[in-house]
């Protein structure tokens, strides 16, 4: 596995006794790991960051965890931007029991059971989705490209984005090549400010920030694609 393979990846994990064994497996590959905050509102916030992009796994270890936290993201209106970015492989919803997972299957999230209910095999499977062949990636004129949260992975070396650029690159990245028209792409940007100037802007900043990576194609009076050359 490449070392860098959960550099810029954000996964949330169900607080409790095992969330530290998870964390610090992960952390040593180079994911960035939090305990969902206890409460409502801490669980209201995992939810909707999931659907908008800002993390990259979510790992269960109790069925009422799971249950109220489905329950949540149904009331956040995120539920559908999860249950898109988990059937496409940019989620990974991870389970420590069959039993666990029920609640998510009950919502048709596609999601992963560990081996075991050990801690240490919920951290296997975010290793075994990102750093094998669980994540998705396209081949770009610039080379293989994976989308992380934090940024991206260009033939397995990182690049860092802001989360305007990262979000925007998630949304190229899901059009596999199809152009976006500065509409689309101004409903996928984070922050109250959607239209035509700031998805420009947008784009400037990410091509500034992935410095000579030729990903980012202009389609003269459509919009925007990814220069994709293959699956």
């Amino acid at each position: 596995m490449s070392a860098t393979a959960l550099v810029g990846c954000s996964v949330v994990v169900a607080a409790d006794h095992r969330s530290v064994d998870v964390a610090a497996v992960l952390e040593r590959q180079g994911a960035a790991v939090r305990s969902a905050p206890p409460g409502q509102a801490g669980v209201q916030k995992a939810a909707v960051q999931a659907g908008a992009g800002e993390v990259d796994a979510v790992l269960f270890a109790s069925a009422d965890g799971a249950a109220s936290w489905v329950a949540v993201a149904a009331t956040t209106g995120a539920l559908e931007d999860i249950r898109r970015r988990a059937a496409t492989g940019r989620l990974l919803l991870a389970a420590s029991s069959p039993i666990v997972a029920g609640p998510l299957r009950a919502e048709k999230l596609h999601n992963v059971v560990a081996e075991s209910g050990a801690g240490g095999s919920l951290a296997r499977c975010v290793v075994a989705h990102f750093g094998g062949e669980g994540a998705p990636s396209l081949r770009t004129d610039a080379g293989r490209l994976e989308v992380r949260s934090g940024g991206a992975l260009i033939d397995g070396g990182f690049v860092p984005l802001s989360r305007t650029s990262a979000s925007l690159l998630e949304t190229l990245f899901m059009a596999r090549g199809r152009v976006l028209s500065r509409v689309e792409i101004a409903r996928a940007l984070p922050g109250p400010s959607r239209n035509g100037h700031a998805v420009e802007a947008a784009v400037a900043r990410l091509r500034e920030s992935l410095a000579g990576a030729d990903l980012v194609q202009t389609v003269v009076k459509r919009g925007y694609r990814l220069a994709v050359t293959g699956v």
